[in-house]
């Protein structure tokens, strides 16, 4: 915990969250072009993966670190008006105290008053060089609290977008076919990974493997589960259950 003026105590704290279906099948080269949505959607994706950085590393002692991060209120007073700025530079260290020469942390800033109970997010700048600056804004009267929470640290999260771009086998789906008086069970899946004769539920882009005595039609029960499939290095994991 850093205390940087009397009355704005700030914290860096780490955080440790059956009906047959209408439609038949699908041959993969009359597949839909990409809408505008799907487009839009394709685009978000990549500038996401510009902000999110590769983010190896060697051991847990060189991700950022909390406790010996700073945080500094910037051009303190003694007093504030409503809708004033509070500005605070954050300086992030690894856990051997080095200083980070990079940014992608996953910070949460938060501005509460207990008194009023009431709370609003701050804004924060990324510098992308291990220095954050983050703005609160005074909306009410009275004293105030200001927390810095790290969610995530920047290896952390690019191992997570890492994982979640190559997950789409980790849910694991199963048709029930409908086949006289019983029923079939047939693999699934959100990715085409097959030129074996298809069934395409176009509600939700779904593919599933049929045999030739099975009516697409005969879709009566889509059922989940989660595979036991994990993208993330030995060391990412055992930093996450850390």
């Amino acid at each position: 915990m850093v205390l940087v003026h009397s009355n704005l105590p700030i914290s860096l704290r780490h955080w440790n969250s059956s009906t047959k279906s209408p439609y038949p099948k699908t041959s993969p080269s009359l597949l839909k072009s990409p809408t505008e949505t799907e487009l839009r959607i394709k685009g978000v994706m990549e500038k996401l993966d510009q902000l999110i950085s590769p983010r190896p590393f060697t051991h847990v002692s060189s991700t950022t670190s909390s406790t010996h991060s700073k945080a500094t209120l910037l051009s303190p007073q003694d007093t504030y008006c409503r809708g004033d700025q509070l500005d605070v530079l954050l300086e992030v260290r690894d856990h051997l105290g080095r200083r980070k020469e990079y940014g992608g942390d996953f910070l949460r800033a938060r501005m509460s008053s207990p008194a009023l109970k009431a709370g609003a997010s701050g804004k924060v700048t990324d510098f992308n060089n291990g220095t954050y600056l983050v703005s609160f804004t005074l909306f009410w009267e009275g004293r105030v609290s200001l927390s810095l929470l790290l969610i995530h640290p920047s290896e952390g999260v690019s191992a997570l977008w890492r994982a979640r771009k190559q997950g789409y086998d980790r849910v694991i789906f199963t048709g029930q076919f409908a086949r006289g008086t019983s029923h079939v069970n047939t693999d699934c899946a959100l990715v085409l990974n097959s030129s074996a004769e298809l069934y395409l539920d176009t509600r939700d882009q779904e593919f599933c493997f049929l045999s030739q005595h099975i009516l697409c039609e005969a879709l009566t029960d889509m059922t989940t589960r989660n595979g036991e499939i994990s993208y993330l290095t030995v060391k990412e994991e055992a930093f996450f259950h850390s």
